[in-house]
């Protein structure tokens, strides 16, 4: 007999991951998408330095800088999977106010790049010059590809979900390499490597030490007495 879809999307993970999921997912799409009709109407800010003149072009990173989606995907799940429910709570309400922070520094401090042309018919050429498409030069302060890659290192890291502890090197390595990515392929310059994990450390230590799953199963119950409520 054929598995109901519900119970096997419930093998793959927990209800209440899938709904910190879709928040993460729906929140960060309307703060990365949803502020670029305002920032045309701001004054963009040249945030690059000396620094940044120094790096060189380097279209084969675009690899990375693709694959990192990949790799954010893939630590979610194993996440999301293996976590307790307290910590899943305490993780999304630690990203939700990296978003905040990040909503706010878009807003304030509006950076923009002017990037390189890429005139080369090689497959890297050509795979920067999508990415340059799809990916506009704004909101890069701080980098969400920082943002993202730190919080999958530094959340996997300190879980005891049976996750390899290769995979926990690797995602620190990768971290590392997606930084270089971003700077090489001149979508971001360096200050919004340092800002990207200071706006990422700083609620992961606050929701370490001031328990903010307690708001998630707050959330839960009042959920859950509304409904009985209306049963």
């Amino acid at each position: 007999m054929k598995e109901p879809l519900k119970n096997r999307i419930g093998r793959l993970m927990p209800t209440y991951s899938w709904v910190c999921l879709g928040v993460v997912f729906l929140f960060q799409s309307t703060i990365f998408w949803g502020t670029r009709p305002i920032l045309a109407h701001l004054t963009p800010l040249d945030l690059g330095t000396a620094l940044d003149e120094i790096i060189p072009f380097q279209p084969a990173w675009v690899c990375i800088y693709v694959l990192s989606f990949a790799s954010w995907f893939i630590t979610m799940l194993l996440l999301l999977r293996g976590q307790q429910k307290q910590a899943v709570y305490r993780n999304t309400a630690a990203y939700l106010l990296t978003l905040v922070l990040t909503l706010i520094l878009f807003l304030t401090v509006p950076a923009a790049i002017v990037r390189p042309e890429v005139p080369g018919r090689d497959f890297f050429s050509f795979a920067t010059r999508v990415v340059y498409f799809f990916d506009q030069p704004n909101n890069l302060f701080p980098s969400l590809h920082v943002i993202a890659s730190w919080y999958c290192w530094r959340v996997i890291d300190g879980t005891e979900t049976g996750v390899p502890k290769w995979y926990k090197w690797f995602n620190l390595i990768f971290f590392l390499l997606v930084c270089c990515s971003i700077l090489f392929v001149k979508q971001h310059v360096f200050v919004d490597v340092p800002s990207g994990i200071l706006v990422a450390e700083v609620p992961i230590l606050l929701s370490r030490r001031f328990r903010w799953e307690r708001a998630g199963f707050a959330l839960e119950a009042r959920i859950r007495q509304r409904a009985s409520r209306e049963a």
